[in-house]
C-alpha cells in the first residue's frame, strides 16, 4: 500500500499514503467523447465584431434623431453581448450601470423641454431600471433554461490558458510567472489537511520524441473499449479503491480546451464529462466560460495493476537516438539493485544527494537534452525532473509516463476553498510496479521538499522572475497583510456570485423547482412564470398609478390655485381658459368686499408669473410672504361667507 515515495533528507526512503482496493463494479459498457480541441476562427467572436464594428460606423453617421434611437437600442444589444464574454462581479456591475446611464438618454431624448435636467433624468432612469428589475428577477429564476440562449458555443480564436497536451523544457516554467487563477475547489467536507496531497491531475502524456513528451490518441478511452472487450475485464481489474470518498466541487477558469483537472482518482459526477483510458477527465466540448462540476476521488486507490501489452509498450517507448550517457548510468543503476522499486528509490536519492537546483531561470539545454540537465546543467523546473526521470525509468525497462496539472493550492478562509493559480502549475511522474499499479512519484519533492509541502510561493519566494507577468499578484502577496485579505474576500464574493448566480443552470433549477413543487411538469412551470410576472407587473402597474407624479407648479402658482379652490366654495371657480384679470374682475364684481385683495393678489401674481420681470432670490421670496399674507386674509373673509352657503 502506497502513494508517493521518495528519500528522506538524510537519504533513507519513506513512504506516505496508502493505495489498496476492493470495489466491485462490472463495466458493460464504455461512452466516451473525446472533442475536438479545434479552434474555429469564425462563429460569435466574428459576429460580435461586426456587431461592433457596425456600432461605431453608426455612431460616426448620426444625423437624425431616428439614428439616436438605433444606436441606443444598440447599445442594449452590445451590453447583452458583453455577458458572452464576462459575468464577473465587477462586469455585472459595470453593465448594470451602462444600462442605467443608457435608459437616461432615452429620456432625455424624450424630454418636452429643452432645459437641461441632469439630475432629474439620473433619477427617472435609476427609477425604471429599478422597477425592471423584479421581473428581471422572476425571469432569471422561472425562465427555462434553453440550450441556444443559455449554452452559447463560444468559439475564441485565442490561445489556450495553463497547461496543454504537450510538455517541453520551459513550457511549465512559463506559467510559474503568472499570477492568473486556474479554478477554485469547495470539498464537501473538510478541506484535506497536508498540501502535500493536493494533486490536481489533469493529462497523461506517454509519447517523447527526445525534446517534447505528448498526449498519444493511443490512451484514449476508445483503445480502452476495444482492449477491454476482446478480454472481458471487469472494471475491478483496472481500479481498486476502499475507503470513503472526497466530494469536491470544482469552478474551472476559460481554458479554450475540453480538459478538466481533480485529485486523483476522480470519477465525473455531473454530467457531460468522460474518462479516458488513463483516467483523465474531459468536458463534452471545448471550456469557453467558466465551468462548474462536481468530483468524487478516492485517496486509497490502485489502477491497472495488471497493464496491457500496448499500454505497457507505449509506456517503454524510447527515441532511437540520443542521450547515450542517461541510457547507460540507467542501465549501470539498474544493474546494482535488485528490484524495479529499489531502482526508482535509487534515481530519487541521486536527484537529492547531488547539487540539482529548483529554479525558474533555464539554462539553455543542448541536443541531448537529458543528458545536458542530469549531468551539466542540474538546474530546472519540474518538467525537466519529470521528464528525465520518467526517461531513466523506461531505459531501465519500466513504464513511466508523465502527468502534467497543478499542485498545490491557497486556502481562502472567509468562504472556506482553495485557490489554484497558474504558478501551480506542476509535473510529476506515475511509475508501473508490479502488483501495485500505476503509482505516482514526484521527483522535484526529493530537490525542493518546500515545493510539495508549502507550496511554490515559498519555494520562489526569493526568485525574481516569480510572478514576473503578474505584479500586482506579486504585491497583494508581500507583507502587508491587509491588501491580502482584502483580495481574499473580493475573491470570495466573486466564489459566491459564480456558486450562486453563474452557475444556476437547468440542473440547478430543476432541482429548486423539486423542492419546492415536488413533481416537475411543463403546466407547473408556465403556470408559476406567469404568476410571478403578472404579480410584478401589477406591482409595478399600481405604483406608477399611485404615485404618479403630479405637474409641477411655482409657489406663486400654488397660492393662486389654493384661492381659486377657496372661491370655488362660494361659486365663484375660475373658467377653463379664463385670465387671471377677468377672473380678477368677475369675482370683484360678484363680492364687492373681495374686490382690492383680489386687485394686489392678481397684481403680484402677473408680476412674478408673467411680465417677465427679474427678481432677485430676496425678492422673490418677498412677493410670495405678501401673495402668501393676501391669501390668508382671503380665507378670513371667505369662512363665514362659507358658512351661509352651507346652510
Amino acid at each position: 500500500m502506497h502513494h508517493l515515495a521518495y528519500p528522506d533528507p538524510c537519504g533513507q526512503i519513506k513512504l506516505s499514503g496508502t493505495a489498496t482496493a476492493s470495489r466491485h463494479r462490472r463495466l458493460h459498457a464504455v461512452r466516451v467523447c473525446i472533442p475536438d480541441t479545434r479552434v474555429g476562427g469564425g462563429g460569435l467572436d466574428s459576429a460580435a465584431s461586426l456587431l461592433a464594428l457596425g456600432f461605431v460606423f453608426k455612431l460616426i453617421e448620426m444625423r437624425y434623431k431616428r439614428d439616436i434611437y438605433v444606436v441606443i437600442s444598440l447599445c442594449f444589444v452590445m451590453l447583452m453581448v458583453a455577458f458572452l464574454y464576462s459575468q464577473s462581479v465587477v462586469s455585472t456591475l459595470y453593465i448594470a450601470a451602462s444600462i442605467v446611464v443608457v435608459t437616461g438618454s432615452m429620456v432625455a431624448l424624450n424630454r418636452s423641454t429643452l432645459l437641461p435636467d441632469v439630475s432629474g433624468t439620473a433619477r427617472l432612469a435609476l427609477k425604471i431600471s429599478m422597477q425592471a428589475l423584479p421581473l428581471t428577477l422572476v425571469l432569471f429564476m422561472v425562465f427555462p433554461r434553453i440550450a441556444p440562449l443559455w449554452a452559447v458555443p463560444m468559439q475564441a480564436a485565442t490561445s489556450s490558458t495553463g497547461v496543454t497536451d504537450e510538455m517541453s523544457p520551459g513550457d511549465i516554467s512559463q506559467l510559474g510567472r503568472s499570477g492568473s487563477l486556474a479554478f477554485r475547489v469547495k470539498f464537501e467536507n473538510a478541506v484535506p489537511p497536508l498540501h502535500e496531497n493536493l494533486y490536481w491531475r489533469g493529462l497523461v502524456l506517454d509519447d517523447f520524441d527526445g525534446e517534447t513528451w505528448r498526449r498519444t490518441r493511443g490512451s484514449s478511452s476508445y483503445s480502452m473499449a476495444s482492449q477491454l472487450a476482446n478480454f472481458q475485464w471487469t472494471w475491478e481489474d483496472r481500479v481498486r479503491t476502499e475507503g470513503t470518498p472526497i466530494h469536491y466541487n470544482i469552478i474551472l477558469e476559460p481554458t479554450q480546451q475540453p480538459w478538466i483537472f481533480g485529485l486523483h482518482l476522480a470519477e465525473p459526477v455531473s454530467r457531460n464529462l468522460f474518462q479516458s483510458r488513463n483516467f483523465e477527465l474531459f468536458n463534452n466540448g471545448l471550456i469557453t466560460q467558466r465551468l462548474s462540476y462536481d468530483l468524487r476521488s478516492f485517496s486509497d486507490h490502485q489502477t491497472d495493476v495488471i497493464l496491457l501489452d500496448s499500454a505497457r509498450n507505449r509506456s517503454l517507448d524510447l527515441p532511437a537516438d540520443g542521450n547515450d550517457l542517461s541510457l547507460e548510468f540507467a542501465g549501470a543503476l539498474r544493474a546494482s539493485v535488485s528490484s524495479d522499486l529499489d531502482y526508482v528509490y535509487a534515481v530519487l536519492a541521486h536527484f537529492q544527494q547531488n547539487p540539482f537546483f529548483y529554479t525558474l531561470n533555464l539554462p539553455l539545454l543542448g541536443a541531448d537534452r537529458v543528458d545536458n540537465f542530469l549531468f551539466n546543467t542540474q538546474s530546472g523546473f519540474c518538467e525537466h525532473y519529470a521528464s528525465s526521470f520518467a526517461f531513466l525509468m523506461r531505459a531501465a525497462g519500466i513504464p513511466a509516463r508523465v502527468v502534467i496539472g497543478y499542485q498545490g493550492a491557497e486556502y481562502n478562509r472567509f468562504e472556506d476553498y482553495l485557490m489554484v493559480y497558474q504558478y501551480n502549475a506542476h509535473a510529476w511522474n506515475e511509475v508501473w510496479l508490479e502488483g501495485e499499479g500505476w503509482v505516482r512519484f514526484d521527483p522535484t519533492g526529493v530537490v525542493s521538499p518546500e515545493r510539495i509541502e508549502l507550496g511554490v510561493e515559498e519555494a520562489l519566494r526569493d526568485n525574481p522572475s516569480f510572478l514576473q507577468e503578474s505584479l500586482l499578484s506579486r504585491v497583494t502577496r508581500g507583507k502587508f497583510s491587509w491588501i491580502n485579505t482584502l483580495r481574499l474576500r473580493l475573491d470570495a464574493i466573486e466564489y459566491e456570485w459564480n456558486r450562486r448566480v453563474v452557475n444556476y443552470d437547468e440542473d440547478v433549477q430543476f432541482e429548486l423547482f423539486q423542492r419546492l413543487f415536488g413533481e416537475v411538469t411543463g403546466r407547473k412551470v408556465l403556470l408559476l412564470l406567469f404568476t410571478l410576472a403578472g404579480i410584478v407587473v401589477l406591482g409595478i402597474a399600481l405604483t406608477v398609478l399611485r404615485f404618479a407624479p403630479g405637474s409641477r407648479r411655482a409657489p406663486v402658482n400654488t397660492l393662486y390655485r389654493r384661492v381659486s379652490v377657496e372661491l370655488e366654495r362660494i361659486a365663484l371657480c375660475r373658467h377653463q381658459g379664463e385670465g387671471p384679470l377677468d377672473y380678477c374682475a368677475r369675482v370683484s364684481a360678484a363680492r364687492p368686499e373681495l374686490g382690492e385683495l383680489m386687485h394686489e393678489l392678481t397684481r403680484l401674481y402677473l408680476e412674478l408669473n408673467y411680465q417677465g420681470r427679474v427678481w432677485s432670490a430676496d425678492a422673490t421670496r418677498q412677493q410670495l410672504k405678501l401673495i402668501k399674507a393676501i391669501y390668508l386674509q382671503l380665507r378670513f373673509k371667505l369662512m363665514p361667507l362659507t358658512h351661509l352657503r352651507k346652510k
